[in-house]
């Protein structure tokens, strides 16, 4: 407090106080309606985006193809030639705990490195610059990996270079399509059956390979995997862009907020 307390601060009359006060309550409550608006065209953005992956992992691009019932409560009616198979049964979860000394230039992925309910990576940093000291599963591109830590927040991804990846993640494999077995665990009805696993996990939610093998997964046939997942990527990649630019407005605003407060507490702003 002492050293708060010594702070210089320009203070100006108390008519000015009030002035400045009003101005900026009133600039700023326009800004914040504004940012406001545009996170909300981002929540519904990305609210849209894992119900479009929902419905062509379920559904498929055909409307008119013939259904049935699945007999599963959360996913009702799917394609008539759909697989219905256990997670275990349509990928592979690859351990392969090795030792960081031997990788020290290898990027590095965590759960804090995937951003949550998107697939993409938002940052990462190499084993050296991790300071990682455990052990960590070595992974290869192409693979994806998964979190097991609060699952819920569906922290997944395609690795775009070989790697290490936290013990808390999981690489794994198929022999599907790699970015269609990446959206069916960013849709709803995958994440659905992982909140029932782990609901009662309060503290630190995991899942463990056991469980997630046993998650019920709706399968196509190659080819219409293949065209689901070059469907959604460029859907995506559009709301994505979309999501980026809304983003970016909010950014500016932020940031134009933050210098008008200064430019006019400072009184290099008149008002």
């Amino acid at each position: 407090y002492e050293d708060f307390s010594a702070l210089p601060i320009i203070y100006p009359t108390i008519k000015i106080q009030y002035n400045i006060a009003n101005y900026l309550d009133d600039k700023c409550s326009k800004i914040d309606t504004i940012i406001e608006k545009q996170q909300t065209i981002i929540k519904k953005l990305k609210e849209y985006k894992i119900s479009l992956i929902t419905e062509m992992v379920t559904k498929g691009l055909n409307p008119n193809v013939e259904m049935k019932d699945s007999g599963i409560e959360f996913i009702h009616n799917i394609p008539k030639h759909w697989k219905i198979l256990k997670f275990g049964k349509c990928a592979i979860i690859k351990s392969n705990l090795v030792k960081p000394n031997d990788y020290l230039d290898y990027p590095q992925i965590s759960p804090d490195s995937i951003e949550k309910n998107s697939g993409n990576i938002i940052n990462y940093k190499t084993v050296k610059e991790a300071g990682v000291i455990s052990g960590n599963h070595l992974f290869f591109k192409g693979q994806i990996i998964y979190s097991k830590i609060r699952p819920t927040l569906n922290k997944v991804t395609t690795a775009p270079f070989n790697g290490l990846c936290s013990a808390d993640m999981y690489p794994i494999e198929t022999k599907n399509n790699v970015q269609f077995i990446l959206f069916m665990m960013l849709s709803n009805y995958f994440t659905y059956q992982v909140k029932r696993i782990t609901e009662d996990r309060v503290k630190m939610p995991k899942i463990n390979q056991k469980e997630l093998n046993s998650i019920i997964t709706i399968i196509p046939p190659i080819e219409e995997q293949n065209y689901i997942a070059e469907y959604l990527s460029k859907k995506i990649k559009n709301i994505d862009m979309l999501i980026q630019k809304k983003q970016a407005i909010i950014d500016k605003l932020a940031e134009y907020k933050k210098s008008l407060i200064y430019e006019v507490v400072t009184g290099k702003k008149e008002i």
